[in-house]
């Protein structure tokens, strides 16, 4: 297949994103596909890239965050009649990036959600129990995750963006991936010292990822239902990534669904996917494969 791989941004997550778009585009390579990779920028897309992607079998979006993410992009290319690009369309990924909203949507179907409040720039902090999380609203990659201990380190906060200020929930921490209809093995979480934030997820040897998660095989079959159930009423396609914290109870609150999560060497939904048997080059294939199969339809 002819192949057109986007990535770079301008999000937070710009980093993240050149480095998934390596391990991307090399993977295609290597399974004999021609791609051509286009650093993406634009706040919406140009003329001659919506030809490159036009005359591509598939959009590949290695985008983390923000426009890429955020259902922006993937509104301006569905206006252009292309909607063989990878990944959720452009209404379940606006619906996933927003936090809250997220949260609302996935807790109306009955799955526990942590508790929290958006805090807006310049209003006063919400009234939250201690300790807390604080993140951005619209983020991903943990980028800006912080753990408030006291009123002083709420009032000490700099709100430049809309937050999501969470109860903080002591239990063990989990993702599951989805990949098509298939719930792939838990992973389980565990920083060593702090708080799963960015430094956390990217720096090798600072989290321990153990999977399959050393849970019982029913607490492992709940969190992949509830991880396909919070995938479905976000209204998402294709794949994606759905986190979990369990409360003092051990019960497990949905966190966030990852519409376009990481494909780093250290990223989770490559690590779920290898435990079921599923290799990255094959996992990066099915994606590809996935959008190309909408190229058909919209001919």
């Amino acid at each position: 297949m002819n192949i057109l791989v986007l990535y770079g941004g301008t999000s937070t997550e710009r980093a993240v994103s050149i480095c998934s778009a390596l391990r991307v585009i090399k993977a295609l390579s290597d399974t004999a596909h021609r791609v051509i990779a286009c650093d993406y920028r634009d706040p919406v897309p140009s003329a001659p890239l919506l030809r490159l992607a036009r005359e591509s079998d598939a959009v590949f979006l290695a985008l983390h965050g923000g426009d890429g993410e955020g259902g922006v992009l993937q509104a301006a290319l569905e206006q252009a009649g292309i909607f063989h690009y990878t990944g959720s369309d452009a209404r379940g990924a606006s619906r996933a990036l927003d936090k809250a909203n997220a949260k609302h949507c996935v807790g109306k179907v009955g799955i526990p959600v942590a508790r929290g409040e958006i805090w807006q720039p310049k209003a006063p902090p919400p009234a939250i129990s201690l300790p807390a999380i604080v993140k951005p609203l619209y983020g991903g990659s943990s980028v800006g995750l912080k753990r408030i201990e006291s009123e002083s380190d709420l009032a000490a906060c700099t709100v430049c963006e809309p937050l999501l200020a969470e109860e903080f929930l002591s239990g063990r921490e989990f993702t599951v991936g989805i990949l098509g209809d298939q719930a792939l093995p838990a992973v389980e979480i565990i920083p060593c010292g702090g708080i799963y934030d960015y430094e956390h997820k990217y720096t090798a040897g600072a989290t321990k990822e153990l999977c399959p998660a050393p849970v019982s095989k029913e607490k492992a079959a709940l969190l992949r239902e509830l991880a396909m159930r919070a995938f479905l009423a976000l209204g998402l396609r294709d794949f994606a990534r759905i986190d979990f914290k369990e409360n003092a109870e051990g019960t497990p609150c949905f966190l966030e669904a990852n519409t376009l999560p990481g494909l780093t060497e250290t990223s989770l939904l490559p690590l779920a996917a290898s435990r079921a048997g599923i290799p990255f080059p094959a996992l990066i294939e099915h994606m590809a494969k996935s959008a190309a199969k909408r190229k058909i339809k919209e001919k």
